[in-house]
Parts: structure tokens; C-alpha cells; sequence
């Protein structure tokens, strides 16, 4: 499961995220959704530890994981495929992926 907490990101001292709490279980969908600038990038790019977050809390399968590196929670299972359309076209789809 994935808990996210009173999530806070901050640009130049201009809050991105100002305390978004919301959480992922097994078994079910959950989406992210919400207008351009709503911040939904920026909660992505901190759970997949692109972002360090000023405060709040990102709890992966019962690990605090908002210190650790990207590389790290990949290892994890908790990873970021970012929208685009750019392929590498001398590589496979699977290879892509």
C-alpha cells in the first residue's frame, strides 16, 4: 500500500503541494486527477523520489521511503513512467518500457 500524508513541495519558497494526503491499496485503482498546475506532477515526482518534499509523510508497503533515492525505491516496486510520447526507435516497446 501506498499512504501519502501532509505532503508539502515547495519551488523558490512557493508551495507546489500544500499538505495532500491520499492513499493507493491493493486491488484498486486510484487516479490522480485535477486541472493543469493542480500539483499532480509534483506529487508524483515526490513519491517517486524526484522531489524532496519541506514536509509530510510517504509511507511505501509500511516503509517510510521520502528520504530514499529513486533508484532505490525502484528496488522497492515504486517507480514513475512520466506521460510522452519520444521513443528510443532503435529499441523494442518492451525494451522502451
Amino acid at each position: 500500500m501506498l499512504s501519502i500524508s501532509n505532503l508539502v513541495t515547495e519551488f523558490d519558497s512557493v508551495k507546489a503541494l500544500n499538505g495532500i494526503s491520499f492513499q493507493a491499496k491493493p486491488g484498486l485503482i486510484t487516479t490522480v486527477i485535477g486541472a493543469n498546475g493542480a500539483g499532480k506532477s509534483s506529487s508524483m515526482k515526490a513519491i517517486a523520489g524526484l522531489l524532496t518534499p519541506s514536509a509530510g509523510e510517504i509511507d511505501f508497503m509500511n516503509q517510510e521511503t521520502k528520504r530514499l533515492p529513486a533508484y532505490e525505491l525502484v528496488r522497492l516496486g515504486l517507480g514513475m513512467v512520466p506521460e510522452g510520447r519520444g521513443v528510443f526507435k532503435r529499441m523494442t516497446i518492451l525494451e522502451n518500457l
